[in-house]
Formats: C-alpha cells, sequence, structure tokens
C-alpha cells in the first residue's frame, strides 16, 4: 500500500485522490483473491484493518503537518509536543473490517495546552488551543478519508462512539476522558 501510494503521489495525485485509489485497487485485489482463490476470511479482513490503519496514519501526518505550518506545534505544559491517539472501536478494533465496513474512531490527545504559535516568524500569532488543535486535526482527517469526492471515499468514519457523541468536541483530552 505504501509503494502503491508513493507512486500515486509521485504521479501527482493529491493524497485525498491517491488514498482513494490505493482503497479501489485494494478492494480489486481482495475481490480476485476471495472469489478465484478462496482465500480465508482472515485474509480479507485482516487487508482492510491494514488498510484503514494506513490510510489513518497518511491522514494524520498530512493534517498535522498542515496545522503545525498555520498554528505551530500543539504543547503540553512541558514545552513537549502533545500526542492525538486514535482508538479503533468495533471491527476495527477487534481487526475484522470487512469490505462494506465503516469505521468507529475515538480521538484522544494526551496534553491540554497551546499551540506554538510562532507562524511567518512571527511570535505567537496563529496560536490556539490544543482542543481546537485537534478538533481541527479531525476534521481534516475526516476529509481525507471519509468524505466522498469524484474519487469515491477511503472508508466511513463514525465519531457518535465518543464521549458525549455527536454532541461533544471531535477530539477530547485524557482528563476530559476520565471525567
Amino acid at each position: 500500500m505504501q509503494t502503491l501510494f508513493a507512486h500515486l503521489r509521485a504521479g501527482g495525485a493529491d493524497i485525498s485522490a491517491a488514498l482513494r485509489t490505493v482503497r479501489q485497487l485494494v478492494l480489486e485485489r481482495l475481490v480476485l483473491l476471495d472469489c478465484e482463490e478462496g482465500v480465508n476470511l482472515r485474509v480479507i479482513t485482516g487487508a482492510m484493518t491494514e488498510l484503514a490503519e494506513f490510510s489513518l496514519h497518511i491522514a494524520c501526518q498530512e493534517s498535522a503537518r498542515q496545522l503545525d505550518a498555520q498554528h505551530g506545534i500543539p504543547l503540553s505544559s512541558q514545552g513537549t509536543r502533545a500526542e492525538l491517539y486514535i482508538i479503533g472501536m468495533g471491527k476495527l478494533g477487534a481487526r475484522e473490517l470487512n469490505v462494506s465496513s465503516d469505521i468507529d474512531l475515538i480521538y484522544v490527545y494526551d496534553q491540554d495546552g497551546e499551540t506554538a504559535g510562532d507562524v511567518d516568524g512571527v511570535d505567537g500569532r496563529g496560536r490556539i488551543s490544543n482542543q481546537e488543535y485537534f478538533g481541527k486535526m479531525v476534521r481534516s482527517m475526516f476529509a481525507l478519508i471519509g468524505e466522498t469526492t469524484e474519487h469515491g471515499f477511503v472508508f466511513r468514519v463514525d465519531l457518535a462512539l465518543r464521549p458525549n457523541g455527536n454532541s461533544g468536541p471531535a477530539a477530547v483530552s485524557l482528563g476530559a476522558l476520565e471525567e
């Protein structure tokens, strides 16, 4: 998947289109493996789970890169980078995704605080709270994976399992999750 993605990007495809093309080609390969070779169901569910993990990793990296450029890195009170954790629930968490599964996700960040700002050489410019940063990151990741474009979608994403369901923030801090 990584090699195919890199080839598509080198050929000029944007990240969204490249992820959707990878999905289409993985699905095509899985249909052949299932129908012509009768592979074990675990091969299919394993490949779909790997596709979801790969896609989430790419979307996370790209979203962080864009937000870091706009707002600086999200900082903990110790001055280290605050991190986002993506928790796969349901079939993703059990590594049992099938070709029509959605992915159920909870996004948790480890530290409250603010971003570094320091955008365009101006100290503090672009500074936002970590909650706002990670909320933007989740929305950006959704756009890369969950939105339907002319190339289709990568996965349907369900965020309703998060704390407080659809009425709560897209990403929650560990402290808020504990409460």
